[in-house]
């Protein structure tokens, strides 16, 4: 079996990365992520990189910067949806005590 280049793993990741982000599916992100970081590791212990090697890595780190940031979007949108559903329910908790005073002075 042929050995897999550096620049085809590179590109291989980048494509995997690229369509978890766009179906936002953030356990597959992470999974990618793992990968990336083995990946990174492995060529680090090398002295140098072929040109479509090199080129293949800086397009992957673009891909990742654009990931970091949609993981960033995405972490705020939650914190948000959230503190939506922590104001609503404190309005709900305030209306229960409400009821819970009303009930105790009709007693």
């Amino acid at each position: 079996m042929p050995r897999v280049s550096d620049s085809e793993r590179l590109m291989a990741l980048h494509g995997q990365l690229q369509q978890a982000l766009q179906a936002n599916d953030w356990a597959a992100v992470a999974s990618v992520d793992g990968a990336i970081r083995q990946c990174l590791e492995a060529l680090a212990e090398r002295l140098q990189l072929d040109e479509p090697a090199l080129a293949a890595k800086h397009r992957l780190k673009q891909l990742h910067g654009a990931g970091l940031q949609a993981c960033a979007d995405e972490c705020e949108r939650l914190r948000l949806l959230l503190l939506n559903h922590l104001e609503y329910a404190e309005g709900r908790a305030a209306y229960q005590r409400i009821d819970m005073f009303q009930a105790g002075d009709r007693r």
